[in-house]
């Protein structure tokens, strides 16, 4: 006894389980043993049916009494109509046609796409090149009108202090400043050798 309930969460579903198997036994059995007067009277009308149908086939008496005999198909009248003659034409006089030899058509020149590409580079190269004469010769005659030479840049001396009033200027720009931050560990020496 003690075992029972020291085991009754393990038994408790096997239990719930045989009763329900026992009460769905019971369920159909009744169910069979209720049969429906109506569908058993239909059942046997048509196995009388299909009974009577085969021994009409094995004596070979032609169709079956279940289908109705089929009717003759009615046949189609034709009307005929007569057709009224047709008036009297006279003949249509002959029609003469010149036929006029048409002259060969022009050969058609196909040009090749790439070749006709090639054409239009060549073309552009061409202009491009009396361009950049144009543009020599523009140069040349400015240069001449100044007096014919280049000029040279002369280094002019600054003082240091000059130097240091412009960078001091310099970084009152946000801007400039962040440039200078930037600049300064580029060009700086490396972190780690500090």
């Amino acid at each position: 006894m003690d075992w029972l309930f020291d085991n009754l969460g393990k038994l408790a579903p096997i239990v719930i389980f045989l009763l329900y198997m026992i009460s769905s036994m019971k369920r159909g059995g009744q169910e069979e043993e209720e049969p429906d007067p109506q569908a058993a009277e239909r059942a046997r009308k048509i196995q009388e049916e299909i009974r009577r149908k085969i021994l009409e086939r094995q004596r070979g008496d032609g169709e079956p009494t279940g289908r109705p005999p089929e009717q003759p198909q009615p046949i189609e009248e034709t009307i005929f109509f007569e057709e009224e003659p047709e008036p009297f034409r006279a003949p249509e006089p002959p029609v003469r046609t010149l036929q006029r030899e048409e002259p060969e058509p022009a050969p058609t020149v196909v040009v090749d796409p790439y070749v006709q590409k090639r054409r239009e580079v060549e073309a552009q190269m061409e202009e491009a090149k009396r361009m950049q004469e144009a543009a020599l010769q523009k140069a040349k005659s400015i240069s001449k009108g100044k007096g014919g030479g280049t000029q040279t840049m002369v280094p002019v001396p600054i003082a240091s202090g000059e130097i240091r009033d412009r960078l001091k200027l310099g970084l009152e720009d946000r801007d400039s400043l962040k440039t200078a931050i930037v600049l300064k560990e580029v060009l700086d020496t490396p972190v780690a050798m500090r």
